[in-house]
């Protein structure tokens, strides 16, 4: 069974390393990461929540290039179940990496660990006593009370009452850079928007991590009022109940960050003021003093971050209502302004729209119609007949599969229209069996196809639909001997380990010009008995040399399923499934033959 997810990272060296490396999407990108990266080895690391297993990087032109398992002996599924693979599944070894170097360049050494679960969280103890939490997703929640020092990843939302217990937050993201990653530090506060700089901006200090922005918050924050007459007159008893109350009220709404509720109490103190005497209104109202501030500076963060929501929607951005949707809803769990409603609303009925979901409160399907598919037209005379919720799911679950199976569709007639270039000189047979699966692919697919593709799949599927000429097809040669046929192989087997050598691929035209007169002209048969005979004295976990000459001439891929199959080995029925193993092949022989 054939791994088919597409693994963007690994790790260099062997299953336990912490060396990152991310693999570049495009082909022309690859040639030079496979040049940098001539003499390494790319495994499925366990600091990934990989499986240990070595990895190859697959080259592809028509989509992306990626890593993928070695293909398992007689076809055995994998059994990795490593839950991310996408290009930011390292991000906790890259962070890592770049804290480790700028603890280097200022003189400090630290401590690193990945508690469970793997890839969410990085410990780092430094040497004295200081400690950091890396969140890099919302796995695990932040300890703000256990004496590490959060930093919160991509996604991972501050307790708005955080920045009531210090001014400022941490953050990290990772940006790819070509074939690695870049670190960035945020720091995050209620009266400025989050400052981002890269790892080797920031200083450490005997309080730990320091960024330029953490360091001027620091230098303008106003000194803390005393509040010990406060505190004192509250231990004491000389304070009313009710003052207490209200002053516990106060600070319990702005540690959890509950901007209405703190709203509320500063809105509707006066009456109670004007009830208190001097020393308890004084109290009184040093408290509404601090919360008015904190008032002030969450009512700013908060405007903010509804204003970027309610852009985002405006101008429907998805990816950022999503990213965006849960800081908001966060910051109102507990209560929200009319302004504040609309926009979470506007924000949750846009993203109905966008993944086709119905809308809760009517119960009807919010499903737009495919691209180029039939719809009934209802006239006014018609009465609205109002699906039930069964048959609503029904209809929305066709239209999924309606759409699965138009991708699908298109994904094969442009596989078949590479197939069918005039490069590949397939046989007539070959391109008759491909028109024809092309002409119902086509049908499938309708509109989703581009004018032009369907003009070049009408080109082909008339011009192989042609009837034959009589007189045309070239005869067939007479079969070589045996000792010929050993001595081409000779020959062959030769010319593919220099290749193997050279960590290039090969076809039979340039073996032909390669060897001359030692590769007579040869029939189907006698090709794939020669490279039969090649691959008869390669071990049993060893990849074919045949395949050097598959994955070079797509002339080749038939005979070498006969090659494979007369060996007793498995091979892929579809051409997708084929050329990955053949992929996978050619970097085995490669890293075999490369020091030999």
């Amino acid at each position: 069974m054939r791994d088919t997810r597409l693994v963007q990272t690994a790790v260099v060296g062997d299953e336990h390393s912490d060396v990152p490396v991310l693999l570049p999407t495009e082909a022309i990108e690859l040639d030079v990461f496979r040049r940098a990266h001539a003499h390494d080895t790319f495994w499925c690391g366990l600091l990934l929540g990989g499986c240990g297993a070595q990895l190859a990087h697959k080259l592809y032109v028509d989509r992306l290039c990626h890593f993928q398992h070695y293909p398992q002996a007689r076809g055995a599924p994998h059994a990795c179940r490593r839950p991310k693979v996408g290009e930011s599944s390292a991000d906790h070894l890259y962070v890592k990496s770049a804290m480790t170097q700028s603890l280097l360049e200022h003189g400090r050494a630290g401590r690193f660990a990945f508690p469970p679960p793997i890839g969410s969280l990085l410990d780092v103890d430094l040497e004295d006593g200081i400690t950091l939490r890396v969140h890099m997703d919302q796995a695990v929640p932040p300890n703000w009370a256990d004496g590490r020092i959060p930093v919160l990843g991509p996604g991972v939302i501050p307790d708005p009452g955080a920045f009531s217990r210090c001014p400022y937050v941490y953050r990290v993201r990772c940006e790819s850079d070509g074939a690695s990653r870049r670190v960035w530090i945020g720091t995050q506060s209620l009266a400025h928007p989050t400052e981002w700089v890269p790892v080797a901006d920031c200083a450490w200090t005997d309080d730990g991590l320091i960024t330029p922005a953490a360091t001027e918050i620091l230098r303008q924050r106003p000194p803390t009022a005393d509040a010990a007459p406060a505190a004192t007159a509250r231990r004491s008893g000389a304070l009313p109940k009710s003052v207490i109350r209200f002053i516990r009220g106060l600070e319990t709404a702005q540690r959890s960050g509950t901007v209405e509720h703190v709203r509320r109490l500063c809105d509707g103190s006066g009456a109670f003021l004007e009830s208190l005497g001097a020393t308890a209104r004084t109290e009184a109202e040093v408290a509404l003093q601090e919360a008015r501030t904190w008032l002030a500076g969450h009512e700013d963060y908060q405007r903010r971050v509804f204003a970027d929501l309610a852009k985002a929607v405006t101008e429907k951005r998805a990816f950022d209502v999503r990213s965006q949707l849960p800081s908001a809803a966060t910051l109102t769990r507990r209560g929200a302004s009319a302004s504040e409603q609309r926009v979470l609303a506007a924000a949750r009925a846009f993203l109905r729209e966008q993944n086709r979901l119905p809308d809760p409160r009517s119960g009807l399907p919010v499903l737009k119609s495919l691209p180029g598919s039939p719809c009934s037209k209802r006239t006014r005379s018609q009465p609205r007949k109002v699906p039930q919720p069964q048959a609503a799911a029904k209809e929305q679950n066709s239209a999924r599969m309606q759409r699965r199976e138009r991708r699908a569709a298109v994904r094969r007639a442009r596989s078949i229209l590479q197939r069918l270039d005039q490069r590949f000189h397939r046989s007539a047979d070959e391109r008759r069996e491909l028109a024809q699966e092309l002409e119902t692919v086509v049908k499938a697919a309708g509109d989703w196809l581009s004018a032009d593709e369907r003009r070049e799949a009408r080109s082909w599927i008339g011009k192989v639909s042609q009837p034959k000429k009589p007189g045309c097809e070239p005869q067939a040669r007479s079969e070589l001997g045996p000792d010929v046929l050993e001595s081409a192989a000779a020959a062959v087997r030769g010319a593919l380990k220099k290749a193997a050598r050279e960590q290039t691929t090969t076809s039979w035209a340039r073996l032909t010009q390669q060897l001359g007169s030692a590769l007579p002209q040869m029939t189907l048969a006698d090709r794939i008995q020669v490279l039969t005979l090649v691959d008869q004295a390669t071990p049993a976990d060893q990849a074919l040399l045949s395949s050097l000459v598959a994955a070079g001439d797509p002339n080749m891929t038939t005979p070498y399923r006969e090659v494979a199959r007369s060996l007793g080995l498995e091979v892929p029925a579809a051409e997708d499934d084929l050329r990955d193993v053949l992929e996978a092949d050619v970097q085995q022989v490669h890293y075999h033959w490369r020091h030999r």
